[in-house]
């Protein structure tokens, strides 16, 4: 398909190749070849080259299907910096768009270029996501996890994951992810969650250093463990990164639970030497974000989960 483009001759959309991947894959994050993942689509935007006429990649786009969250497809879109502002963003996000009759989803930094852009393209927050960095290794730390240990009703015990069978994990997993999200990001049938949540979860883990309070022979509470970016080679590392949160919300202990669990794993990751946990949870958490705010924590990173209009909520957002 051809558009013309200010300042650049006409645009020409094509699916994403192989032969794309390898020569411009150092240009290009999101560059992958069309179809590498069951249900995605992959193009790329091309324009003549003004000094040899030859065909230039100057963008690359892709778009699927969320099998987790199915109300909102993903789509990730980069162009070339030397081609922004020419209209080519607008033109190949609604070129992918063609390809999906959801609404759409991405992450944005607050503030960024990508924000600003698709702001302009009609954008909106469904969820802001800070990352909250716990001082493991502060004295208030180890007092707060002491005072969590005195004031517990004795009823449940704290145990490793590698304490637990795989099964009880995943399924507790599954079940504490279901309802995180249910009111903001609706999730796939269990059948379809189980295996891509609760399972990969699980194996991504560090289960030796993530915790589970166990109460009455159910798991009540979990604290997971991950290894961060910069430190994948060690199972714990000077910074980690980590969940955590009830498995049933409405469970009379879950509160305390929650706390035990979290407490566990500070108390552990400070014999190694950890100085800091970065919790990736969400502010809508009803029993972790009230528990953080009691500890010392700074705010990192904070990302925007956005929907972009498509389908249904592009055609009213065009209404005249």
């Amino acid at each position: 398909m051809s558009v013309g483009g200010a300042g650049d001759g006409a645009r020409r959309f094509r699916p994403a190749t192989e032969a794309d991947a390898a020569r411009d894959g150092h240009r290009f994050e999101w560059l992958k070849p069309d179809g590498w993942r069951e249900g995605f689509r992959a193009l790329v935007l091309e324009v003549d080259a003004p000094d040899s006429g030859r065909p230039l990649v100057v963008g690359v786009g892709r778009i699927g299907p969320n099998a987790v969250h199915p109300e909102r497809d993903l789509v990730e879109l980069e162009i070339d910096p030397a081609h922004r502002r020419r209209g080519h963003g607008t033109a190949l996000l609604s070129e992918l768009g063609q390809y999906s009759d959801n609404s759409l989803s991405s992450k944005v930094e607050p503030g960024s270029e990508r924000d600003g852009f698709l702001r302009a393209q009609g954008a909106v927050t469904y969820l802001e996501v800070p990352l909250l960095r716990v001082d493991v290794a502060a004295d208030r730390t180890a007092r707060w996890c002491a005072a969590v240990r005195e004031g517990h009703d004795g009823a449940a015990r704290v145990v490793r994951w590698t304490a637990l069978p795989r099964e009880y994990l995943v399924d507790a997993l599954t079940d504490r992810y279901t309802w995180q999200h249910a009111s903001w990001s609706p999730t796939a049938p269990r059948e379809v969650l189980r295996p891509r949540v609760g399972e990969e979860f699980y194996e991504e883990s560090a289960r030796e250093h993530s915790w589970a309070v166990v109460r009455d022979g159910e798991i009540t509470a979990l604290a997971d463990l991950y290894s961060s970016d910069t430190d994948e080679s060690e199972p714990v590392g000077p910074r980690r990164e980590g969940a955590l949160e009830a498995v049933d919300a409405a469970a009379p202990h879950a509160r305390t639970d929650v706390a035990l669990c979290l407490a566990a794993m500070l108390e552990d990751l400070r014999e190694m030497g950890v100085r800091s946990l970065d919790l990736d949870n969400h502010p809508t958490d009803p029993h972790t974000a009230p528990l953080l705010a009691t500890l010392h924590r700074t705010e990192a990173d904070p990302v925007q989960l956005v929907e972009i209009p498509n389908g249904l909520t592009a055609l009213l957002r065009d209404v005249p």
